[in-house]
């Protein structure tokens, strides 16, 4: 049974990538560069306008295009972190790949792979090419080799038991759970006497204010043997119980990797970290990393380290060499002599990057916890399995993908919601046969309920925002603390009251005003120039009543939306505007989600993964303001039982409220 499951993964694994190499072959190659760069997947006509160094010693070439009265930047669908391609006019010079370490609104800043092509920087105009990478397939597949093989080591343990073969163990759990008691959890696995700091002959807890239920998930992860899972609703504070783990994990001498899908969540965990005081250590590339947070990275502290100064003097000493060859190249050198020159030059970069390595290894090898994505992880980390792997997003990593952090684990507490986004998955086929099904989804029916835990008190939103969701998603069990049951933005300093501050939810119906979608052949995607403009004067109002334009976020489930909106926005000062899919995770004040779908025949296309509405839904602190067209909206169940939650509610408004103001 485990090898048929696995063998399946395998081929699922390249059916999947096969399907995203097509995709991006059809969109980039197949299509004409005007095509690309309107998809923001090619920028042409840049000049390199000077080469810097960065965090590790990592080579940056900073990029600009001459304005031709452009209104838009160029690089406005470029993202930090993106894997790309520059290729040159002269078709002497190689193409050069790196990764995007930072996007201004008319300059970009790449981060080169390896050593430079030329002692200076090419001459010239550039195109530059988003890339796929094809290392995460390789790597998952490796992973699960691994595992499918793994005879005596504790991922064979790990296998079995999520396979459903050995059942998973624990500890006692903590009495009484917050389902059956109230006021302070009895003596469990992580509730101490005396408000001892954990390891200090108790268990007490570092961050008193825990809800009771962040505590039971505590004290069921720090109980299970083998593996946790922790349900984390919108705004329950999930990332804030994982950072209570570790602390509880690393008092106890335990090495702890954590781990997630994407470098945003992987940030997350970071961040909180730090805030706790934690020693820890951030791998992968800058580039992919939040400025504020790359001071943590590995490279950063490579950098930092006593004998960076000899690695620096071995790079310039290669610098030197390269000088003296491309002078001799120009007169004429001989190839031995020029040979025995590039062979010093390698000699030279090699010894300088094994000594990066090895203080690398040195620094891992000292911290609590290491950081990394899934896909991040290349090869094993230390010599021994690490004590505890937490996994967060766990909902939004397909299988193979999590088996990359866990073959290096003994333990795994998995954190995430199966009720918001999915994996991203190109392969219809390979979705339906399976790879559609996380690890996470497929634990939750293994392993007993002593080792999973719903969060239930959410800290983000209005009551009235998180009704909506808590009754379609989680059967009513959600609970809005205290400190945000009834806020909304009318309390927040210099704002003035108006028709649109004045409630936390609003859905603003679109029907009769003659707001048709439109279908974008060259996005493959669908946009709505009415709604837009509403969503933008709504958001002018919003910014007209006091609110900076920092508290609100404008998104939409389409990309061409997107894309339209921003247009449309033009330069304005501070405006946000982005993807349900790029928001799970974050936060604002007011929320204008744009629904787009109207039409006369009730589509609502990939709106009915009521899953993104979860997520689009749930992003708005005080004030959610929903535009749509009822009469197209309604005909999909999900879409109705909101609209009648609207009415019930005094939230159902007409667009042409605004349309005659």
């Amino acid at each position: 049974m485990h090898d048929e499951h696995f063998e399946r993964l395998l081929s699922l694994i390249d059916i999947e990538r096969e399907a995203e190499r097509a995709e991006n072959e059809r969109k980039l190659e197949k299509m004409p560069v005007q095509a690309r760069e309107a998809l923001g997947k090619t920028v042409t006509r840049l000049v390199i306008s000077r080469e810097d160094y960065g965090v590790g010693g990592h080579v940056l070439w900073v990029l600009s295009r001459p304005s031709h009265g452009e209104e838009y930047s160029p690089f406005q669908a470029l993202n930090q972190g993106d894997l790309v391609s520059l290729s040159f006019q002269d078709p002497s010079i190689s193409k050069v790949r790196g990764t995007l370490y930072d996007v201004d609104q008319y300059e970009i800043t790449i981060a080169l792979d390896g050593i430079p092509p030329a002692e200076e920087p090419p001459k010239g105009k550039c195109q530059l090419d988003v890339l796929g990478s094809e290392a995460t397939y390789k790597r998952m597949k490796k992973a699960i080799v691994s595992v499918q093989q793994a005879q005596k080591k504790e991922v064979a343990h790990l296998r079995e038991i999520f396979m459903g073969a050995e059942p998973a163990e624990f500890g006692p759990s903590p009495q009484p759970s917050p389902e059956k008691g109230e006021g302070e959890i009895g003596p469990s696995p992580c509730s101490g006497e005396g408000g001892r700091r954990p390891g200090e002959g108790s268990s007490a807890f570092f961050n008193s204010k825990l809800n009771l239920f962040q505590r039971d998930a505590v004290a069921k992860a720090l109980a299970a043997k083998e593996v946790a899972l922790i349900h984390g609703p919108p705004g329950t504070g999930k990332t804030t119980v994982l950072v209570e783990i570790v602390r509880q994990a690393v008092a106890k001498g335990a090495r702890v990797l954590a781990s997630a899908p994407s470098n945003i969540a992987v940030d997350n965990m970071l961040e909180k970290m730090l805030d706790a005081g934690l020693k820890v250590v951030r791998m992968g590339h800058p580039a992919r990393i939040l400025d504020s947070l790359r001071h943590a990275t590995l490279s950063a502290l490579v950098a930092e380290h006593v004998d960076q100064k000899y690695i620096e003097e071995l790079d310039v000493q290669r610098a030197h060499l390269g000088r003296q060859l491309q002078r001799g190249h120009d007169r004429g050198m001989g190839w031995d002599e020029r040979h025995s020159m590039q062979k010093e030059i390698n000699r030279l970069w090699r010894e300088a990057r094994d000594m990066e390595f090895a203080i690398g290894k040195q620094i891992l090898a000292t911290m609590d916890v290491v950081l990394a994505t899934h896909g991040g992880i290349a090869k094993t980390i230390g010599k021994k399995p690490f004590d505890l792997l937490i996994m967060d997003e766990a909902s939004q990593a397909t299988e193979p993908l999590s088996w990359i952090p866990i073959t290096q684990a003994k333990k795994v507490v998995f954190a995430g919601d199966a009720l918001q986004l999915p994996p991203t998955i190109y392969s219809e086929e390979a979705k339906k046969r399976g790879l559609g099904i996380t690890l996470f989804e497929r634990l939750q029916k293994i392993v007993p309920e002593e080792v999973q835990t719903l969060l239930r008190i959410q800290y983000r939103m209005h009551e009235t925002i998180m009704g909506f969701s808590s009754q379609q998603f989680y059967d009513g069990a959600l609970q809005a603390d205290e400190s945000v049951r009834a806020h909304t933005i009318e309390e927040l300093p210099g704002i003035q009251p108006s028709t649109v501050t004045c409630k936390p939810l609003m859905f603003v119906d679109t029907v009769g005003a003659g707001y048709e979608e439109t279908w974008n052949d060259l996005l493959e995607s669908r946009e709505n120039e009415g709604e837009a403009k509403l969503a933008l004067y709504l958001y002018q109002q919003l910014r007209e009543a006091g609110l900076p334009a920092k508290s609100i976020a404008l998104i939409t489930p389409y990309v061409a939306q997107v894309r339209l909106l921003k247009q449309m926005a033009g330069n304005e000062d501070g405006i946000e505007i982005g993807s349900i899919d790029g928001y799970q995770g974050r936060e604002k004040e007011a929320i204008i989600l744009s629904l787009v779908r109207s039409n006369d025949r009730g589509e609502v296309g990939f709106l009915g993964d009521t899953r993104r509405m979860n997520v689009g839904m749930t992003r708005a602190r005080r004030l959610l303001i929903v535009l749509g067209d009822s009469s197209t909206l309604s005909r999909h169940p999900f879409y109705l039982k909101f609209i009648e939650y609207a009415d019930k509610n005094d939230a159902h408004h007409s667009a042409w409220e605004w349309i005659n103001s």
